[in-house]
Parts: structure tokens; sequence; C-alpha cells
């Protein structure tokens, strides 16, 4: 689940929010997800988190909250939302939900847990209580086996950044719920210490 004392994990700003842009932009143009120059129309309108390796501060791991209108937010422009679906949404407020996209980490860092753990406890702290994303159909089933999350279907699956995608949203205490239940050592690893943990995500 990561190493606490090798890494650090928070909300970036200023010159690390460029680095975390930065490796965003460099691992996805790797794996053919977006082109070498290709403009982010999301940038300004999102909350950047990273993982810092703690002797180098060098950037290894990335993921963001995009805040948006709903009907602005990636997953709902690209697929065909449920229009039942998206009532439910809409009946949240805007406060209470964004999307989750730009998760990556450079190979070999064993990041992605502390990253979702750092997401989470910022949007529990700032009274978000879903996320919508859209996931790649391979991941989604991982995500079911492994870690029994409560994705609902949102839309109907499309091809995406170049694979088949699954347009997807998380309800957060459904999912710590269902944790607690069936993944009990994982849900501890999730919410431990967070306290400490939101002294450097606020």
């Amino acid at each position: 689940m990561g190493n606490k004392n090798e890494y650090c994990f928070k909300k970036v700003d200023g010159t690390e929010n460029t680095r975390a842009i930065a490796l965003h932009h460099q691992r996805y143009h790797e794996v053919g997800f977006l082109k070498k120059d290709e403009k982010d129309p999301y940038i300004n309108y999102s909350t950047y988190f990273a993982v810092e390796t703690v002797n180098t501060n060098n950037v290894v791991g990335v993921t963001r909250l995009i805040f948006m209108p709903l009907a602005e937010l990636p997953t709902m422009k690209h697929f065909n939302i449920f229009e039942v679906e998206k009532l439910k949404l809409t009946g949240l407020g805007d406060t209470k939900y964004a999307e989750i996209s730009a998760f990556t980490k450079m190979p070999k860092h064993d990041v992605g847990l502390g990253l979702i753990r750092t997401v989470l406890n910022y949007s529990i702290d700032n009274g978000i209580t879903h996320w919508v994303c859209c996931i790649d159909e391979r991941v989604y089933r991982y995500m079911h086996r492994i870690f029994k999350f409560p994705f609902e279907i949102i839309g109907e699956p499309n091809v995406y950044l170049g694979s088949k995608t699954i347009p997807c949203v998380l309800n957060l205490l459904e999912c710590l719920d269902t944790l607690k239940e069936k993944r009990r050592i994982l849900y501890d690893y999730l919410i431990a210490n967070e306290e400490k943990i939101m002294e450097g995500t606020k």
C-alpha cells in the first residue's frame, strides 16, 4: 500500500502543480492517450494531487478532481449517459460531485492506493459525495474483483482515449461502507490518520 516514509501525498499548487500536470501529460502521451502537443481543456478547472518522493522531491504519481457544471464534465460530454442518471446527478447540487481523472503513476512506484486515500479524504472533508469517472473496461473489472468498489454504470460504454471505457459514478460513503464490510484492512488504510493526511491536503 506504499511506504509512508518514502512518499509524500498532497494537494498541490504552484510549481508542484505544474510538475503534476507535466507528469500526467507525459504518461498519457507515452501510452497513446494524448498527442504530444494536445491541449488539455480541463487544467484550469482542476485540483491536482501528487505523490512526491521524500528524498528527491520527484513527482511519481498524480490525479485530479475536475470541478465544472455537470454537462461539461468529460464523462458527461463523451458518453451517452442514461437520462435517469443525469437526473440523479443533477439532484445532488453543484458542490457535491467532481470528476476524478488523470490517474497515473511512474512504473515501480506503488503509490496508487495512497493517492486514492488522499483524494478520498480531501473529497469527504470538502463535502463531495460522488465521483464521476470513466474507467477502462479491464480496470473496471479489476476494481470490482479486488476492491469491491460499488461503481454504478451510468451510460453506454464507448471507445475513449483508445480503449473501451465505461462511464461510472462512485458514491463515496457507499464505497466506504462496502469496504468496511468486505475489505476491512483496505477500509482501515483509507481512513487511517485522517487528521494527519488532511494537514497536507488543505
